[in-house]
């Protein structure tokens, strides 16, 4: 598999997502410390959750259009909106204007564009993609989210203080050369055939729609998966952050090194070894079965967060977060194809936006385990995690070996 031989809507999301997710990982992160002091620390929790809450509503309603009317509408719609908050972001940070008022809005308007458009992109890349093709192209839409993470962070971090006007100002630029990619270059994927044929459950309403997928045992057992793999990773920079905060000294290579280095050094290595080797290692791992993958990728992604949650051993700390990132990088991949076969392709849009909201879960399960960890010692976190991790794979395979046995049944089934 080569990145030629995809579809040109998929080649092309794949660059417009690595710009999407540089803007906004170039202008989140740094926001909550700006708004914390600009009114005050309270008042910006309250506005970054309104941020949240509305996202994740906003999408659910796309996901639902999406299915009905197409794709390409709503996400130029988003589009526009996006390099409209853009816009006025960086006229609002500007050397003419300083209005924290049109920020916190415009924020907010650009936080209900991105809720939109994931959901829409998800489903596209499912329109157009083989089962075969897949593993190829999430794992490379994992190694150019975590790229641009990485970018995202060092823009903000050089440019958000200082300089917001310039920062603002380069990534509308970026967002509205997306938007011209998007209007002349992205084509419609759903099939227009379904709509215009009355097979899209268009009488259906947004409330017996989401019903109906929450009522899909499959999905909710991959939903309940999710939560419970994803909350592992919610919990690096919240527990184990302050975990080796308070706990952790020790001295690397002859220097004193704290709990905050450590930490630092814990992310270097996951963000760098995904550049390195995600793409070849995607593809080398792809010639093993799923159900292998995720169970290796699982175990290893499990005991490296426990190992997190309890040692302060430093060599073992780097060998853990090697570990993890390994396991990352199997079981993402295969989890999303899971995703994209189990989904009915009336409510492929819909089902992507549900799917969105186990990350919100997983999130709040990152925040709590912060609260639980304050009572309980490191080692029973470890076993926690031990049972969350077990959980999601015990989950997982449930779901691969029915997908299996189902296959075996069908005579012309594609074994690729």
């Amino acid at each position: 598999m080569k990145y030629a031989d995809l579809h040109p809507n998929i080649r092309i999301r794949i660059i417009t997502d690595f710009f999407t997710d540089l803007t906004q990982k170039s202008i989140i992160p740094f926001m909550a410390i700006y708004l914390s002091i600009q009114i005050g620390a309270g008042l910006a929790g309250l506005l970054l959750t309104v941020n949240i809450v509305a996202s994740m509503i906003v999408g659910l309603w796309a996901g639902y259009w999406s299915d009905r009317i197409g794709r390409k509408k709503l996400m130029v719609i988003a589009q526009t909106l996006q390099v409209v908050a853009l816009f006025c972001l960086a006229i609002a940070n500007s050397p003419w204007m300083d209005s924290i008022i049109v920020t916190c809005l415009m924020f907010l308007l650009s936080s209900l564009s991105s809720g939109i458009t994931v959901p829409i992109a998800n489903a596209m890349i499912v329109d157009v993609s083989s089962e075969h093709e897949r593993h190829y192209v999430y794992g490379l839409q994992y190694w150019t989210t975590n790229v641009a993470i990485t970018f995202g962070a060092l823009m903000g971090g050089l440019f958000f203080e200082s300089f917001r006007f310039l920062l603002f100002s380069l990534v509308c630029l970026e967002s509205l050369a997306t938007l011209f990619i998007l209007i002349f270059m992205i084509r419609e994927t759903m099939d227009k055939r379904a709509l215009d044929c009355g097979e899209a459950p268009i009488q259906k309403n947004i409330l017996k729609t989401y019903g109906a997928v929450f009522q899909d045992k499959r999905f909710m057992i991959f939903f309940t998966a999710t939560v419970l793999a994803v909350s592992l990773e919610f919990q690096l920079d919240k527990y184990i952050a302050v975990r080796l905060k308070n706990e952790f000294t020790a001295q690397l290579f002859g220097s004193d090194i704290s709990g905050l280095h450590m930490f630092s050094l814990i992310m270097v290595i996951n963000t760098v070894m995904v550049a390195l080797v995600a793409i070849p290692f995607t593809r080398w791992i792809g010639r093993f079965q799923s159900r292998s993958i995720m169970t290796v990728g699982m175990l290893l992604y499990t005991a490296g967060f426990t190992v997190l949650a309890f040692s302060n051993w430093a060599w073992l700390l780097i060998s853990s977060a090697i570990l993890l990132t390994i396991g990352e990088l199997m079981y993402a991949p295969v989890r999303q194809v899971m995703l994209a076969g189990m989904i009915p392709d009336s409510d492929r849009a819909a089902y992507m936006a549900a799917d969105g909201l186990s990350y919100n879960a997983a999130a709040l399960l990152g925040s709590l385990g912060l609260t639980i960890g304050a009572f309980l010692p490191s080692y029973a976190m470890a076993g926690l995690y031990i049972l969350m991790g077990l959980g999601a794979l015990v989950f997982f395979r449930m779901l691969l070996r029915k997908a299996e046995d189902q296959n075996q049944h069908l005579p012309c089934a594609d074994a690729s």
